[in-house]
């Protein structure tokens, strides 16, 4: 039975993480790197470890690239491990000895996630909370495109959760508010493309109810109260995530173009003209006025 790993890793300027990140996992049979074409030294730190190192056209998320990656996997098993995550020896462990039984097909693992340097509780992102399906033999997964849509596992596989939160990812989430905000701004303008692509419709009350079950099941069934202020502060911040999105889905909508800062940048114009002509006319008054006089 092969129990050879692949750990695929998509990257884009990620020079702050990526060689923690391998350092965690150079005792895999094979490291695939996919970067979108990293402005930063993430590509030369990744050679160091690795000359399996494929490009993919920038998108801003990371979805498109994960099917890509999981193509150019040679062996059975695959691990995929994202750049700001590492992987524990103890975890590291346990995949080994689940891939050597052959009782199962696909694994969530859990995430210990770290939010503004506070490790979390709940909210969502306790470690059981969420549970993420990255270790799988490669015939029974394929990846679709669309932003935090992307797994798809064959209903045949045998799939086995991970329920000890000891053994999860470490996962280097938002350093800060700017950096949480600089992601909401990019994911939320393509998951607003992505629905109107689907052909999905804007609906206010619709959006009012996400906003609203956001917060409670963050906050109150979550347990985003055990997280203090930060379990508070995340819950806010998602609903904040959820009505930004729908904001540029209503705009695209109204403007019949994603471009919608072009749009209405045009429209301020527009008005600004109409207002200036209202002088222009004014000054050829006084000036027919002089010269009937």
């Amino acid at each position: 039975m092969s129990t050879n790993i692949s750990v695929l890793i998509n990257t884009f300027n990620e020079e702050k993480n990526i060689r923690n990140c391998l350092e965690s996992v150079k005792w895999a049979d094979e490291i695939i790197i996919v970067d979108m074409y990293s402005d930063d030294r993430t590509v030369e730190i990744a050679r160091e470890y690795t000359d399996k190192i494929y490009m993919h056209e920038r998108l801003g998320y990371v979805e498109p690239a994960r099917q890509f990656a999981l193509e150019k996997a040679s062996n059975e098993w695959i691990l995929v491990v994202d750049a700001d995550e590492i992987v524990p020896i103890e975890l590291r462990n346990k995949l080994i000895e689940i891939a050597e039984s052959g009782e199962y097909d696909a694994v969530f693992i859990p995430r210990i996630n770290y939010f503004f340097g506070y490790r979390m509780k709940g909210s969502g992102w306790g470690p059981l909370q969420d549970m993420q399906l990255r270790f799988f033999k490669k015939k029974f997964m394929k990846y679709g495109t669309r932003i935090h849509k992307g797994s798809n596992l064959d209903l045949s596989a045998r799939v086995y959760k991970l329920k000890d939160e000891s053994l999860g990812f470490i996962h280097f989430n938002y350093i800060d508010v700017e950096h949480f905000l600089e992601k909401l701004n990019r994911y939320t303008t393509i998951e607003a493309k992505n629905a109107v692509d689907a052909g999905e419709r804007f609906s206010i009350a619709k959006l009012l109810i996400i906003m609203f079950k956001e917060f409670i099941n963050r906050f109150i069934r979550k347990k985003g109260y055990a997280d203090g202020f930060q379990g508070f502060g995340l819950s806010m911040l998602m609903v904040t995530y959820r009505l930004s999105a729908y904001l540029k889905h209503y705009l695209i909508e109204k403007y019949s173009s994603d471009q919608t800062k072009e749009k209405i940048l045009n429209q301020y114009t527009q008005i600004a003209s109409n207002e200036i002509k209202k002088y222009l006319n004014e000054e050829d008054v006084k000036i027919a006025k002089k010269t009937s006089s």
